[in-house]
Formats: structure tokens, sequence, C-alpha cells
């Protein structure tokens, strides 16, 4: 090792190290969006929802941040509606701040920060910043417990009609035995599938965990964590960087299914009982207490699914609907194709479940250029595929009507049968609900309810003082190490502590191309790594000295000395690694993000260590002509070892 040519591996591996980590401290352009319903608002509106992002920019975005924004001070023209920030060190924690402080102006889904040149060149526009954790940037943490009760009721609707064929079998005098004895074993399994013992609690949370985590994926979140608590038979998500908590609420609770049940035969006596009803009503001026209208009030108030199922309920009773039948609210827009999505007229439909959304996949929104509205189109699995032709082909003339979670959006009539596994849906869509039904469809709905057991926030604020809490400590610990060992060691200590500068640099990079969240606990794992780097320069050091108080030559003592520190420094690193891989293994968030930032600053501190340490000291006393190297402080005796 006394070849110039082996500098060229760690500079090689800087300048890779130094381009991944360039858009950490590259001048950044953000584009921050105006939601296009502020241009709608009156002038005065603007100027004060202006105002208030100004005055923020002065008291605390833009003081002593160097970042300038354009347009400043007025609102962007409506054909370009985005404010341009350019800067150094625009973090995802500011850029949270700044779209929670100003939510009735910025449109936080569509801001952007634009990529870096490198960016563009290794990603392909992908960001290569660091990513920071909840406790660094802020945002939600929220624990949904399953309902497992409703879950089962659900299961009951859907096996409703396989039990009811299944107890026709098994009450026909006529059923062969061993035909009996089939469908009761299949009735015993039905019936098992109600009973939800732990594991079957555990098995459905994998589920419902594996869907949410594909919702979350297409929300441009920044690592957003994902896991179940068994104790307490619920789901935790901690979604750093969140704003829009409503929305994202409402997507992780999202339990709308789509499914096909058939409409009760012609000549709908119950729906034509409501209908009279609801005629008489309005025949004597009293249109306030017609049922629609109580349920358009209540869908208008905002009330909650349990209320809306209550009163649903309540006219089954009110109306003394069969138990196999279901009451349903057909929902429509007005004339307008911009009018409202409400509740218009009731039908009631079969409350077996004829074909479910597990039967439906790969659905796609498009528009339709004759009914110049959007709707949905779908393949059927191969199942769902012949029990649509079974369904149509038995049931031509009847109305098959198409739920979308307690919404009857369509009820065409069976003409035909429908062979081929591909069919579609039609509505009263906008562009945007046939997005979401398509996403129903493709990514599966929930297969339990959730509620919110818990909601925690973390403000940007409280973050942005977590970044600058751990990067002074990070800052005073590498000061003082270093201070220490140029103090401890002279020139040795100098050349440790410049080995570590490079252990960090190269860790840091290693972190960010990994798409790395880091965490307080993923800085306390780097703290660490600083040390046992420093322990690795100590080892090594003290052997040295050991050599040079034997008498040995400057050069043969600095061999010998990493020769014989190499099995002990790899002995302690590789142990430390094997528990830092069963904690990855075994643990779940700050826990994994602490041992993730350990075992790699283990392989990085075995390189510089082992390699560069030892690469700069053999070039300093065999090419730069370093004769004395003392390895004690400056306190202590001036032992020296000499070159010879």
């Amino acid at each position: 090792m006394q070849s110039y040519r082996l500098l060229l591996l760690p500079f090689f591996i800087l300048v890779v190290s130094f381009t991944i980590l360039f858009p950490n401290f590259a001048d950044r352009t953000l584009n921050v969006v105006v939601r296009e319903d502020v241009y709608s608002l009156p002038e005065a509106d603007q100027k004060a929802l202006v105002s208030g992002l100004f005055d923020r920019w002065e008291k605390d975005y833009g003081k002593n941040s160097g970042w300038t924004i354009e347009p400043k001070g007025s609102l962007p023209p409506r054909e370009n509606p985005f404010y341009i920030i350019k800067g150094r060190f625009i973090t995802s924690a500011k850029i949270n701040q700044i779209s929670q402080e100003n939510q009735n102006l910025v449109n936080e889904s569509k801001n952007k920060l634009e990529p870096t040149w490198i960016e563009n060149m290794i990603r392909g526009g992908k960001s290569l910043s660091i990513k920071l954790g909840l406790d660094l940037q802020g945002g939600m943490r929220v624990v949904l417990k399953g309902d497992f009760e409703d879950y089962t009721n659900k299961l009951r609707d859907l096996y409703a009609k396989e039990i009811a064929e299944l107890n026709l079998t098994l009450n026909n005098p006529t059923t062969k035995p061993e035909e009996k004895e089939k469908a009761q074993n299949r009735l015993s399994e039905i019936e098992s599938s109600f009973d939800l013992s732990p594991m079957r609690k555990i098995v459905e949370l994998e589920k419902a965990k594996m869907i949410i985590d594909n919702r979350l994926t297409t929300q441009n979140l920044t690592e957003p964590q994902v896991r179940i608590q068994k104790e307490q038979d619920a789901i935790e998500v901690s979604l750093p960087g969140v704003s829009n908590s409503a929305a994202i609420l409402e997507i992780l609770q999202n339990t709308e299914t789509v499914e096909y049940r058939l409409e009760e035969p012609n000549p709908f006596t119950y729906k034509t009982i409501i209908g009279d009803s609801e005629r008489r009503m309005m025949d004597l001026g009293q249109r306030e207490k017609t049922d629609i209208f109580l349920f358009q009030e209540l869908v208008k108030n905002k009330a909650g699914k349990k209320a809306q199922d209550e009163f649903l309920a309540g006219l089954e009773k009110k109306y003394n609907i069969p138990k196999d039948y279901k009451v349903y609210a057909m929902w429509a827009r007005g004339n307008s194709a911009k009018s409202t999505l409400l509740p218009r007229s009731f039908v009631v439909l079969e409350r077996k479940i004829a074909l479910s959304g597990n039967d439906m996949t790969n659905a796609q929104p498009s528009y339709n250029s004759n009914s110049y509205g959007w709707m949905v189109s779908f393949t059927l699995t191969p199942s769902g595929a012949e029990k649509f032709f079974d369904l149509t082909s038995e049931n031509r003339g009847r109305n098959l009507a198409i739920v979308w979670g307690d919404k009857v959006i369509s009820n065409p009539v069976i003409n035909d049968p429908i062979a081929g596994g591909r069919a579609e849906i039609s509505g009263s869509f906008s562009e945007q609900e046939a997005i979401r039904l398509a996403n129903v469809i493709s990514e599966g709905a929930l297969p339990i309810p959730l509620s919110v057991l818990e909601m925690r926030f973390i403000g940007p604020t409280l973050g942005i003082e977590s970044i600058e809490v751990g990067v002074k400590a990070v800052a005073i610990g590498f000061f003082l190490v270093m201070v220490y060992m140029i103090f401890y060691y002279r020139l040795g200590g100098f050349i440790a502590d410049l080995s570590l500068l490079v252990n960090i640099v190269i860790l840091a990079a290693l972190l960010t191309l990994m798409d790395f969240t880091l965490t307080l606990p993923g800085i306390a794992g780097i703290i660490l790594t600083a040390g046992m780097a420093v322990d690795a320069n100590v080892i090594i050091y003290e052997r040295i000295r050991e050599e040079i108080e034997e008498g040995r030559a400057l050069s043969i003592a600095v061999t010998r000395g990493f020769e014989n520190a190499f099995w002990t420094i790899m002995d302690a690193n590789v142990t430390t690694l094997i528990a830092g891989i069963l904690m990855i293994r075994l643990g779940n968030g700050p826990i994994k993000g602490f041992a993730i930032t350990l075992c790699w600053g283990i392989v990085t501190t075995l390189f510089t260590s082992l390699f560069l340490s030892r690469l700069f000291m053999e070039l300093s006393v065999n090419r730069f002509g370093i004769h004395h190297l003392n390895l004690r402080p400056f306190f202590f005796g001036k032992k020296e070892g000499k070159h010879a």
C-alpha cells in the first residue's frame, strides 16, 4: 500500500458521494401552486390570503434563508398559478410548514420541487434529497381500530345466497345423502368463517395494511410507515409531512366497495309502496317531510355513515321490508352535469351480493363521447366472468343494481347474457369520481371498517426544531471528537479526523441512494458510527505506539500496528453488525431506522479505518517524508517514532 494509485479509489468514491449529496446543497426551485378556487374569491379575500403569506415570509420563511419568491406581494396570474421560490436548503419540513400555514391559498398536493440535473441524470427526476421522518418534519400519526362486528355482518351478506341454496338442499327430502353431507360440510365451513380467531383477525389486518400501503403509494408522501398493533386489533400509520390530514384520513378509512345486487322483481312491490308514500306527502305540500328529503338533509349536513345506515334501517321497519331485502338510495345529479351528487330516490335490493368487488380487476376511467359523461370499464376475474354470465343468463328482465359503497349509482335492465369477462359502469360521474371508482376496483376495498382510535399531530415547527437540535448535536459531537483526537494523537488524530469526515460523507450518500428516511434515532446511529470509527483508530494508534516504544522503525511500526489491530477491529464490528442485522429483521419504526444507520456505518467505518487511514498514514510516512510520529498527548513525554 505504498502507491499513489491507491488514492484513486477513495477519490472516486468521494466524487460519487458528493455528486449524490449535491441536491441537498444546491440551489433549488420550488413551485408553490395556488388553489384554483382562490381566483373566484372577492378581491378583498384574495388580498387577505396573499398578505398572510407574505407576512409569514418576512417573519419566518424568507428571513435569514436567502430565498427569493416571485411574484412578490401579489397573486400569480391564473394561467401560471404558482409562486416560484428559489434558494438552498428548501427542506420538506419547510415546504410542509408553508402548506399548512397557508391552506386556504396553497394547493399542497400539487407543490413541486424541481429536480436538479443530477437527479434527472441518476434517477430520471426522482428526488435524491435526504428524506426526513415524522419526528423531523412533522406530520400525522393515526391508529385505526378494526370493526370486526361489521366485517362479520358483511360476510353474512356475501354468503347469504349460497347459505340459502345450501339450506334448500338440506331441507329437500329428495336430496341424496351424499349431496346433503357435501352441503352440510360447506355450510359448516362458511359458518366457521364467521368466527374470528386472533390469528384470523391478524390475517384480515394484514390485508387491510396491504391496501392502505397501496393507497398511500399514490399520494406522493414521504415514506409513510404502516404497521399492525396486534394487541389492539389496530393499524398504526405514520405520515411524515402530511398537511391535509382530513383528506388523508378519508383515504385511510375508506371502506367503499363495488358490488352488484339484484333489485326486487317487477312489479317492484316495495319500491312502489315507498314511492306512493312519497307522492302522497308531495300532494299535501309537505315535501320537507318526505323520506328522500330527510335523507338528503342528512347527507347535506354531512351526517356519518352510521346515521345514514340507521335512517335506511328505519325505512325497512316503516315499510315492512322482508329481511331478504334491503333499502338503498339511488344517487344521481340534477339536470346540470355540475350539480351535486345526491340521493334522488329509494330502491329495494336483495340483501345477498350477486357479484363482489373481489371478482373485478384492472379498472380504467374513460370519457364516453356518446353520453358526454365518464364511465369505468373493468375486467372480471375468470371466476367472476363465469358468475357474471350465469347471473345475467338467469335473470333476464330484472334490474341489476351497481352499488358503490352505500350508493346505488346505476340499475340497468339485464337484456341478454353478458360473456367475455369485460364490463363497464356508466353513471353520473365526474372525472374525479370515475378515477376514484376505478381505484376502488383496482386496489380493492378494505376488508374491515376502520375507526380512529388515536390521532396525534407533530407540527412542522417542532419538526424544524428537531432538525436543528439534531444537526447541532452531530456538529458538536464531531467537533469535540475531532479536537480530542488531534489533542491526543497529534498528526495521527488529524488523519483519523480526515477519515471520519470521509466516513460520514460516504454514509450519507449511501443512505440517500437507498431512499432512507432520516429520523432522530437515525441521527443517533450516525453519531454512534462516529464514535465507533474513532474507537477503531484508537486501537490502531495504540498498537502503533506499542511498536514504536519497542524500538521499531516508523514504517514498520505503522504496518504492524494496522496488521495487529485488523482482527480486533473486525471482531468488534462484525459482532455489532450481527446485532444490527437482527434489529433490522425483527424491529420496526425507530429501532429499524437506528439499526440501518448503524449497520451501514459499520461498513463505512471498516473501509475508512482499515483502508483509508492506513493509506494516509503510510503515504505520510513513506512518501511525504514524515520522520517523526508522536502518538502521545501534548502534556505527555516525547516518545517519538523515527523513520528508518
